[in-house]
């Protein structure tokens, strides 16, 4: 991060610049400022942009004042959630957040009781948008507003572009009533969760977009496949089938689950596949990858052009 950037950051949230540690983020794009137990986000202007940040402040407050436990927004010095710093080559968003003191959601495959937290949390979620609707879904985007049918697939090859027109065909045609669709987290994978005080917190709400309530929650059940194979865990029949009735049962307090909605999750899994395989292609160049996210993106492809299921 340039420092002209950091500077301006600085005087206008008062941490100490010289204290600033790197948590990550996607771009590694996230401070923290210590001394202040604030998180610091800054945000390419040319990959995001105003409203959709302020979508996010409104559904993280939602959740906040319906119980679930979220790291909340922290004004500037100025009173502002957004502010905007100017650099040499580009500029940033700059957004901050109360720090959490906890640790990321790890080990959980064998904790039942952290399978069902993170459902039934997933179901209060999805809880709060369907008794909210009418305020939130005229301000938010649709499930598809980043992603250009046609050049989010362009340089995946033949096969690839037809298989995810063949989804986009399906996933247009599903239906979209009050019950099925609404405002969605978009990205509840485990390290989206802080344990703090034997409590979960929900972390970034930047994905949140409109989108079926079942893809929502597969979402989690697919990371926690992906993370089992690649370390080789369990059997993954088994393992699907364990974490899945526990998530659900956690999920099913909490909110209602159709017939209709809970035998599409297989599709879900195999669209999220494909979205996650080509959503890295398309964000990073292959001289950028390290030598293990290549093998793995080698082994997303092989199973997509060759139709491995992804539950064996």
């Amino acid at each position: 991060m340039q420092k002209v950037i950091i500077e301006q950051a600085k005087k206008l949230y008062g941490f100490d610049s010289d204290t600033l540690e790197l948590l990550g983020g996607f771009d590694n794009n996230v401070f923290l400022g210590r001394d202040q137990n604030i998180v610091i986000k800054f945000l390419d202007t040319t990959k995001y942009n105003k409203e959709n940040i302020e979508q996010e402040f409104t559904i993280i407050n939602l959740m906040d004042a319906n119980s679930i436990k979220t790291p909340v927004p922290i004004p500037s010095q100025n009173g502002n959630l957004l502010e905007v710093a100017e650099g040499f080559e580009k500029n940033y968003f700059i957004i901050a957040f109360a720090y959490i003191e906890g640790k990321v959601l790890l080990d959980y495959e064998e904790d039942h009781h952290l399978i069902k937290q993170w459902g039934r949390m997933s179901g209060e979620m999805h809880e709060v948008s369907k008794k909210n609707a009418s305020r939130l879904n005229g301000n938010y985007s649709e499930w598809n507003f980043d992603i250009n049918d046609k050049d989010f697939a362009k340089e995946s090859g033949t096969l690839i572009q037809k298989k995810w027109g063949a989804y986009m065909e399906r996933l247009s045609s599903l239906l979209r009533t009050h019950d099925l669709y609404g405002v969605v987290h978009h990205d509840l994978h485990n390290e989206n969760i802080i344990i703090s005080n034997n409590k979960m917190y929900v972390l970034d709400f930047g994905d949140v977009r409109k989108s079926w309530y079942m893809y929502d929650a597969c979402i989690p059940i697919y990371h926690a496949l992906e993370k089992n194979r690649r370390h080789n865990s369990c059997n993954g029949v088994v393992f699907y089938e364990r974490f899945r009735n526990n998530f659900f049962e956690g999920y099913c307090e909490k909110t209602t689950l159709s017939k209709e909605q809970y035998e599409l999750l297989p599709f879900f899994l195999e669209y999220r596949l494909l979205y996650s395989y080509l959503f890295f292609t398309n964000s990073f160049t292959a001289n950028t990858l390290s030598t293990e996210t290549k093998n793995i993106l080698d082994d997303m492809r092989c199973r997509i052009e060759n139709d491995v299921p992804f539950i064996y």
